[in-house]
């Protein structure tokens, strides 16, 4: 697969992420909800294996959104 081809998917999967985590946050805004997807997704730019990179955003970023600012009822992973 090309560069450019996996950069597009995981920039569309990071997007979905970001979506369903304004979901699950809807209280919170959204670009408290996406500053913090995208610091996450950014401190694996020298990652070297992409595969599990949008998995690893969604999670820290829900762990962390969780931490700031409480658990999310009825909600899981």
């Amino acid at each position: 697969m090309t560069m450019p081809v996996r950069q597009n998917r995981e920039d569309r999967a990071i997007g979905q992420v970001c979506e369903k985590l304004r979901t699950v946050f809807g209280d919170r805004s959204r670009s408290e909800v996406d500053g913090v997807v995208s610091r996450v997704a950014e401190s694996f730019t020298a990652a070297r294996i992409r595969d599990f990179v949008p998995l690893l955003v969604e999670r820290i970023s829900r762990d962390e959104l969780s931490h700031r600012f409480g658990p999310v009822r009825g909600f899981r992973c």
